[in-house]
C-alpha cells in the first residue's frame, strides 16, 4: 500500500452534499437487517434498492421507512453484480455509494468519502475503513489477487495506513464510485470476486482505488441475507465457482488442484461429523464443476 498523493490544496476541507450521492444496496432476504442500514443513512441521500428475488417483506418495509427510495424487484436472483448495475443504472447523480444491508455509516463517514473525491480527482473508486460490530477493525482492502498469492497468509502485523492510500483492492461492502466513469461489474460472477474485477477494471482505466480510513462503516457481515445452510451452501458454490471465471481471465486456473482441496476436506470434516463444513466443501466441489462443465466463464 502507499500513500495517496495530497490532492489540491483545500480540497479536502470542501466536502460536497448528499444530494450529489445515491446509495445503492442489493438484497435478499434481508428484512431483518433493513431497518438499521435506513437508520444509518443521512438526510437528504437518493436511495436505490434492488431485492434480488428474496421473497419475503424487505421492499415493503423499505417503502414504508424511506417513502422516497425507489425499489427495483428482480423476479430472478440474478447475483450481487447484476443487482449492484441495475441500481447503478438508475442512479442519476455525480456519485454512486454501493453499501451492504448489513453495513452502517458512521458518522461523517460520506462527507469525508466526498471530500476524498474531490481532493483526488484520479480516484475511480473510494472506500471506507470497514470495522466489525465491537469496533475492531478489518483489512478491508490489500494487494491484489495475484500479488496477493505471494505473501504471507498471516499478515496480522502489517502497519494499517495513517491517511489516505492507494490500494489494489477495497471490499464492495462499501465503495464510492463516480458515475462519468461507468464502472460495472461483471455480470459472469453471480457472488465474490466481483469487487476484485471492478478494481481491476479502474485500474486497468488508469484510474485508482483509495482507501480512505476517516470514513467508517460498520459492517455486521454475513448477515445481508437470513443465515442458513442453504445459503452457507450456495456462498460456498459460488465461491468456487468465481474463483475459476476470476482466474481464467487473469491466464490461469487451479480447478483440478481445488477439486483435490475441496474433496479432501468434504472427507475430513464428514469423518469428525462436521456436517455443515461438509456441506460447504461439497458445495465448493460442486461449484467447480460447474465451472468445468460450462466450457470455462
Amino acid at each position: 500500500m502507499r500513500d495517496a498523493a495530497p490532492g489540491p490544496a483545500g480540497a479536502a476541507a470542501q466536502g460536497g452534499s448528499p444530494a450529489r450521492v445515491t446509495v445503492v444496496t442489493v438484497t435478499h432476504r434481508s428484512a431483518d437487517t433493513i431497518a438499521d442500514f435506513l437508520d444509518a443513512l443521512p438526510q437528504g441521500l437518493d436511495l436505490v434498492v434492488v431485492d434480488n428475488a428474496g421473497g419475503d417483506d424487505t421492499p415493503e418495509r423499505v417503502a414504508a421507512a424511506a417513502p422516497r427510495a425507489r425499489v427495483i424487484r428482480n423476479t430472478v436472483n440474478r447475483g450481487f453484480g447484476a443487482g449492484c448495475n441495475a441500481g447503478i443504472d438508475a442512479a442519476a447523480t455525480d456519485f454512486i455509494l454501493l453499501l451492504n444491508p448489513d453495513a452502517r455509516l458512521r458518522a461523517g463517514a460520506l462527507d469525508t468519502l466526498l471530500a476524498a473525491a474531490e481532493a483526488w480527482a484520479d480516484a475511480a473508486i473510494l472506500a471506507p475503513a470497514i470495522v466489525n460490530e465491537d469496533g475492531s477493525r478489518v483489512r478491508s482492502y490489500d494487494a491484489s489477487q495475484r500479488r496477493r498469492r505471494l505473501l504471507p497468509r498471516k499478515r496480522a502485523a502489517e502497519p494499517w495506513p495513517e491517511g489516505p492510500a492507494c490500494v489494489d483492492f477495497a471490499s464492495g461492502a462499501a465503495m464510492l464510485l463516480r458515475r462519468a466513469d461507468g464502472l460495472r461489474f461483471d455480470e459472469s460472477i453471480f457472488l465474490f470476486y466481483e469487487d476484485d474485477m471492478i478494481c481491476d477494471a479502474a485500474r486497468a482505466m488508469g484510474r485508482a482505488v483509495v482507501y480512505v480510513p476517516g470514513a467508517v462503516v460498520a459492517h455486521a457481515g454475513g448477515r445481508s441475507s437470513a443465515p442458513s445452510l442453504r445459503i452457507r451452501a450456495r456462498k460456498a458454490f459460488h465461491m468456487a465457482r468465481s474463483r475459476q471465471i476470476y482466474l481464467e481471465r487473469h491466464g490461469g486456473q487451479d480447478a483440478p488442484a481445488r477439486l483435490l482441496h475441496h474433496a479432501g476436506r468434504a472427507l475430513g470434516h464428514a469423518l469428525t461429523f462436521r456436517g455443515a463444513k461438509a456441506l460447504e466443501d461439497l458445495a465448493g466441489l460442486a461449484g467447480t464443476l460447474a465451472w468445468l462443465r460450462s466450457g470455462r466463464a
